[in-house]
């Protein structure tokens, strides 16, 4: 997709573009200081290429509003946001009536920028554009598990037809992925940031590892030291989602800006949280950063770890949260020290393994309609549930 950036104003210009070259579906930016003609309107149509016009709207609303109108009716694939729009001064409802996806404040964000971006291909996306589809794992507190199960739900995600997912570790200084899955390779997701911008098919292929069908880009050595800019992160996953169909990123649960930038493109966010109180605690603290975010709409609640000796209820615990949980995984210390051991998934037998199934199926279905079933074949007894029979999903009997 390519964006054109309409505005006298070169700093804008500048500040603008900046952004857009950092977010995952824009391949090129172009600017105007003058509006275009009919002629030119229809020329971007006529290119086959995908667009995007960023319309400065503070010096000439009205005029910017006519225009917005005719991309609207003229051409299907050149998609209009408006910026630089003063809320008190704006009609807002004319803006809106010319078709306008998204509109950008005075005072609008790089954040900002991706979500009205994501908006826009979401608007434009048509069956023959790969646009993978990410899923983040966010720990509400240090601990909660969200590597874990981020790591072993791809390995699961893996097995289901047409869905060979991708695994980021996005946690540079206290990532465990290449340790759980007992990566012996040489390279990192850091070295996939320093190359971002020179990659290519071969390179990158040089760059993942593999681990039964799921490729991974794992966590590097720890150095607290390390500065890696946000644009590096957003290049990854635009190369990443050209690649494919589900991405799975472990994220670090700190809320910098470039996990902020991570969340606002995933589809689902995956808030994973344990049953006691503190972790309750900090989970309603984040949970209420991620509404002011507006990104409470793609938040999926698991309860993490959970056994008999858990106190509250699930309405208490949902009522303190003030979301639903969508899933529960239980507590087996044995399976994961099994699995981790041998670099290897949750053993079929482990009395969890359904319930992070359940997780990973969700992933496949929702980036590979129709992918089916896992393609591993289960014994019979397994299709009965076993966590259930253990009360480690106390709340699902």
């Amino acid at each position: 997709m390519i964006a054109a950036i309409i505005s006298r104003d070169s700093s804008l210009r500048d500040r603008l573009a900046a952004a857009l070259r950092s977010t995952v579906d824009v391949d090129s930016v172009v600017s105007m200081t003058d509006f275009p003609g009919a002629s030119d309107i229809q020329a971007l149509e006529e290119t086959l290429e995908k667009y995007v016009v960023f319309l400065d709207f503070h010096y000439e609303t009205n005029r910017a509003i006519a225009l917005a109108g005719e991309i609207n009716r003229s051409c299907p694939s050149v998609v209009v946001v408006a910026f630089n729009v003063n809320p008190g001064n704006a009609d807002l409802i004319a803006i809106v009536r010319t078709g306008i996806v998204d509109v950008l404040s005075e005072s609008f964000t790089d954040a900002d920028v991706a979500t009205a971006v994501l908006n826009v291909t979401r608007k434009l996306a048509g069956p023959d554009v790969r646009n993978g589809i990410i899923y983040g794992f966010l720990p509400a507190k240090p601990g909660s598990g969200a590597s874990s199960l981020a790591a072993y739900s791809a390995l699961m995600c893996a097995r289901y037809p047409d869905c060979r997912p991708l695994l980021l570790d996005f946690d540079i200084r206290l990532g465990i992925t290449s340790f759980v899955l007992k990566l012996d390779s040489a390279n990192s997701i850091i070295d996939a940031f320093e190359n971002v911008h020179r990659m290519e098919k071969t390179l990158w292929q040089q760059l993942v590892s593999e681990r039964d069908d799921l490729d991974v880009l794992g966590s590097a050595p720890a150095d607290f030291g390390v500065r890696v800019p946000a644009e590096s992160f957003q290049a990854v996953l635009k190369w990443a989602r050209r690649q494919y169909s589900t991405i799975v990123v472990d994220l670090p649960g700190t809320m910098e800006d470039f996990e902020i930038a991570t969340m606002q493109q995933a589809g689902t966010v995956f808030l994973v949280c344990g049953p006691d109180l503190a972790a309750l605690h900090v989970a309603r603290l984040k949970i209420d950063r991620l509404r002011a975010l507006n990104l409470l709409d793609r938040i999926s609640l698991v309860l993490n770890r959970v056994d008999k000796r858990t106190g509250l209820t699930l309405s208490a615990i949902e009522s303190i949260l003030t979301l639903p949980v969508q899933f529960t995984v239980g507590a087996d210390e044995r399976g994961f020290f099994e699995a981790v051991r041998n670099g290897t998934g949750l053993s079929s037998k482990s009395p969890i393994s359904k319930q992070i199934e359940a997780i990973a199926r969700k992933m496949a279905s929702s980036s590979v309609p129709g992918a089916g079933q896992p393609r591993k074949k289960r014994r019979f007894v397994e299709f009965f549930s076993i966590a259930q029979a253990k009360g480690l999903d106390p709340w699902h009997l």
